[in-house]
């Protein structure tokens, strides 16, 4: 743990059962998650440069400021701007998607929750439903752990997640839909179910 308030949540058999998450948002939705909301499911929220006011950065040693958290945008707004590297290097926009809704989605290869949906993810790659939109793939990482994801949609590189905070996303995974006018068409769904449901997916028993 980085700072306070942050909580984990331990099972009933001794063993961790979520990752560390930090703020009082994070903390009430694994709350929520574990009194039985399972469609709260707690988020793998990003620690680049993650640490308590005052206290030096885990990463770096270094004091930073908090970074500033842009206003979200709200549905029938028009999304934001997003224009990041793709695994090969090229410069990749959502207004390279204009014309078709696209479901952005806010990943970490390194996220426990993020692991636990990916089969999902690539099932719904090899038969996505009708109408299902098409995907772009915001993700934390290194290109390396990207790649052995094995996604065919596109994967996008976004270290500091300012991305997800401009369209109100708080950790991964997470994910909103975008239209065809390039307007924010859904409210940031949380956690896998809500992601899955907005991509028209149907989750993997466990």
């Amino acid at each position: 743990m980085v700072g306070t308030p942050s909580a984990v949540l331990v099972q009933p058999d001794g063993t961790i059962g979520s990752a560390v998450v930090s703020g009082a948002e994070a903390i009430e939705a694994l709350v929520a998650h574990a009194v039985g909301e399972r469609t709260q499911l707690p988020l793998h929220r990003p620690q680049a440069h993650a640490q308590a006011q005052g206290e030096p950065c885990p990463d770096c040693g270094k004091v930073h400021a908090a970074p500033p958290v842009p206003a979200a945008s709200k549905v029938g707004e028009p999304a934001p701007e997003i224009k990041l590297p793709d695994l090969e290097g090229n410069t990749v926009g959502l207004e390279d998607f204009r014309g078709e809704e696209t479901l952005v989605l806010f990943w970490n290869p390194g996220c426990g929750f993020c692991k636990q949906m990916l089969p999902d993810i690539k099932e719904w790659e090899t038969d996505p439903p009708e109408d299902a939109p098409k995907l772009l793939v915001v993700s934390a990482g290194t290109d390396e752990a990207n790649r052995a994801m094995d996604l065919t949609s596109t994967v996008v590189l976004d270290q500091s997640f300012a991305a997800g905070r401009a369209v109100g996303a708080s950790g991964t995974p997470s994910a909103v839909l975008v239209d065809a006018e390039g307007k924010i068409s859904s409210e940031v769904a949380v956690g896998a179910p809500g992601v899955l449901e907005l991509a028209g997916a149907h989750q993997t028993e466990a």
